[in-house]
């Protein structure tokens, strides 16, 4: 029996994510003594500060380092709870708070929970590329709106209102913008909120 492995339909749909390669390139050229500032992948160019290190090192020798609850530690999502009530008058149950390895995990979790096959999400273009991955590996289908200088390089209320149909699951929002750093002010937030709620 000949036993060859498939690989799933999907991964012809998965782009390389062309900015690695743009920091391999930049990589190269300072190693080659070239001075390169970096524009692409969105690293902080200053180390953790020393309160974090020194907690990460506590943790490590306090032998803390086993699996956490999936959610998160508990202490850590009371903290979060209490931030955004003292920072933003905002009750939040740390029974709501999940904790994840980054904003990509988050997101993956929050699409998982929103879109089913074939569903639309509508997303900005240009913006963060492995999003629309995000919504296909969920066999949905990532409908890109494209911004420009005219609207802040960002989704408004009126341009999710013209794409939005009886298919469209969520709409993804970044401020600030992946890659333009651009915001939405608040009041194009309400008219968003408006538009989809």
């Amino acid at each position: 029996m000949d036993k060859k492995v498939q690989i799933s339909q999907r991964m012809d749909d998965i782009e390389p994510f062309h900015v690695m390669d743009i920091l391999a390139r930049a990589r190269e050229l300072e190693a080659a003594g070239h001075d390169v500032v970096h524009l692409e992948v969105g690293e902080p160019d200053f180390p953790a500060p020393a309160l974090v290190k020194q907690a990460a090192i506590a943790a490590i020798k306090a032998d803390k380092t086993l699996y956490t609850p999936a959610t998160g530690l508990n202490e850590l999502k009371e903290q979060i709870a209490h931030y955004y009530q003292a920072r933003l008058a905002t009750q939040i149950s740390s029974k709501n708070i999940v904790i994840t390895p980054g904003a990509s995990g988050a997101l993956q979790l929050a699409l998982s929970v929103l879109v089913n096959p074939h569903q639309k999400v509508l997303m900005s273009d240009p913006g963060y590329p492995c999003n629309r991955h995000f919504v296909r590996l969920l066999e949905g289908k990532a409908h890109s709106i494209p911004v420009g200088a005219e609207t802040n390089y960002q989704l408004t209320a009126s341009l999710i209102e013209a794409h939005w149909d009886n298919q469209t699951s969520a709409v993804l929002i970044a401020s600030p913008s992946n890659p333009t750093g651009t915001l939405i002010t608040r009041n194009e937030m309400r008219r968003i909120i408006d538009v989809v709620a």
